[in-house]
């Protein structure tokens, strides 16, 4: 990631049968969200799961924190930073799915190549989000605007999106500088891996298209902060390539 930031084609991730058995199960989470509930403007768009993890180079286990908050410093996230948020938790089959242990594994790895060094843990949060569109009222995936997350580095996988136009990618260098690249995920796992100290992301709201009553995009929002303290997952056969 030499421009601090790569798009990859959901084509790009070469599941074996087992994998793409176990993603298909995974997708169906996002039909079963709670609401998040610290929208700034009481928004009823957003339904999310979180769930915090470690994951350790010595033997590549990955380990859920139970009960832990989501936090972004106010810096990061000046619009609903600065305090902890706690979001409907995973549940054991979602955390344990082994399309997700292994996209995570995955994810650490691409990481590891970046920073140069592979930390001894990498702190993972993990968001499943669904962003909602009705008639007369879009959905704001990035309610905050141009923004970093707080992390080292951050890997945004598109789950399905139906009846909706909009949410396109936008990627900047500086908080008010012209975008350096833009793109609309429309496959299942179209991505974006960045590090976030460069790149900032944004989002366009989503619309509905078409006659149907609602339309949805959903995400798998993942961020790694590497540490120096902290736990093998079963992983499926994956390759990814950059576009």
């Amino acid at each position: 990631m030499d421009k601090g930031y790569q798009f990859v084609r959901g084509a790009g991730f070469r599941l074996d049968p087992d994998c793409a058995r176990a993603f298909r199960l995974f997708r169906a989470a996002w039909d079963d969200l709670p609401p998040d509930g610290y929208l700034p403007d009481h928004g009823t768009y957003r339904r999310r799961r979180h769930a915090k993890f470690l994951y350790s180079r010595t033997g590549l286990v990955l380990v859920r924190v139970p009960g832990a908050g989501y936090h972004q410093s106010a810096e990061a996230n000046p619009l609903i930073g600065g305090r902890i948020r706690r979001f409907a938790p995973f549940r054991d089959h979602e955390a344990d799915n082994p399309f997700f242990q292994a996209l995570t594994h995955h994810n650490a790895l691409v990481f590891d190549r970046c920073a140069g060094q592979a930390p001894p843990f990498w702190e993972v949060d993990a968001h499943l989000i669904r962003v909602t569109a009705i008639a007369g009222a879009r959905g704001k995936p990035s309610p905050e605007g141009r923004h970093r997350d707080g992390f080292d580095y951050v890997a945004l996988h598109h789950i399905g999106r139906a009846n909706v136009k909009g949410g396109r990618t936008v990627l900047y260098t500086t908080p008010e500088g012209p975008p350096i690249a833009t793109t609309t995920f429309r496959s299942p796992l179209d991505s974006l891996y960045a590090e976030d100290a460069r790149i900032l992301h944004d989002v366009t709201p989503v619309s509905m298209a078409g006659p149907a009553t609602s339309g949805h995009r959903d995400m798998l929002l993942m961020s790694f902060k590497a540490r120096e303290e902290g736990p093998s997952i079963e992983r499926c056969n994956q390759d990814v390539r950059g576009y």
